[in-house]
């Protein structure tokens, strides 16, 4: 049977890349490369040639073992430069909402205050305040603690130095009582805000890491406290938004071993 000659030219290419995707995950010789692909050495020992020599990948002589090259770091960062965080989390919030029935967010952090950058909302006829280009305090939105969970003893102390606390509701937590809090905040993977900012309100959200394993974004659910009861907040929606936000960090490049 005839074969056309793109269908060898594809097939090379998809060699190469498996080659490349095994080498990605751990440094990998060439015995290394012949077990896991089932290829002819002579073919491998090709595909490696050149992916030397393009600077795809490197070969380091005392281990015997072929690496990432310098050109994977510069395709990986022209990547996370054209990267618009906002664009990518746009599908994310979309499904958040339509399991949820409420408005979720994504919010980042502008020095000491919370800024809420982009959003999905449900069209009601009596709704919560948007808070899409809003900007709250750390210490009263599920979102700031978040943040704060993530910064090390003395930034935290620093922060509660700087920061007036303002008492917006009978809810709002005092600086001590969210310095308890924050240690499981980081070990759970989520904070919730039962009405500290706003007294019929609550809200739910989860860190967002970049490719670096920083936190830089936060995905959070708003909703008013009678439609959703703690259980509720803690249970389905916690699920979902915690969810929602490892998805956007996987996509932001951060690594499942992070």
């Amino acid at each position: 049977m005839h074969r056309d000659k793109s269908f060898y030219i594809i097939q090379n290419v998809d060699f190469a890349l498996r080659i490349l995707f095994l080498v990605e995950k751990e440094p990998k010789s060439l015995d290394d490369l012949q077990r896991e692909t089932g290829l002819k050495p002579e073919r491998i020992e090709r595909i490696l040639e050149t992916f030397v020599d393009r600077e795809w990948l490197s070969y380091h002589e005392e281990s015997g073992k072929y690496m990432l090259g310098v050109k994977c770091f510069e395709l990986g960062r022209a990547y996370f430069q054209h990267l618009d965080v906002r664009d990518l989390a746009k599908p994310i919030l979309k499904e958040v909402v339509e399991r949820t029935k409420e408005n979720a967010y994504l919010t980042t952090r502008i020095a000491y205050e919370v800024l809420y950058i982009e959003k999905h909302e449900v069209e009601r006829e009596v709704g919560i305040l948007s808070r899409f280009g809003r900007v709250l305090p750390m210490y009263a939105s599920a979102s700031g603690k978040i943040y704060l969970a993530y910064f090390d003893e003395r930034e935290v102390e620093d922060y509660f130095k700087k920061v007036k606390w303002i008492k917006f509701t009978e809810r709002t937590r005092k600086p001590e009582d969210i310095k308890r809090e924050l240690d499981l905040i980081r070990e759970r993977g989520y904070s919730v805000n039962m009405g500290e900012y706003e007294e019929d309100v609550v809200s739910i959200a989860a860190p967002v890491f970049d490719y670096a394993g920083k936190v830089s974004y936060t995905v959070s659910v708003v909703a008013p406290a009678y439609r959703v009861p703690e259980d509720l907040l803690v249970g389905k929606f916690k699920d979902i938004t915690v969810e929602a936000a490892q998805e956007l960090s996987k996509r932001l490049g951060r690594l499942q071993s992070q």
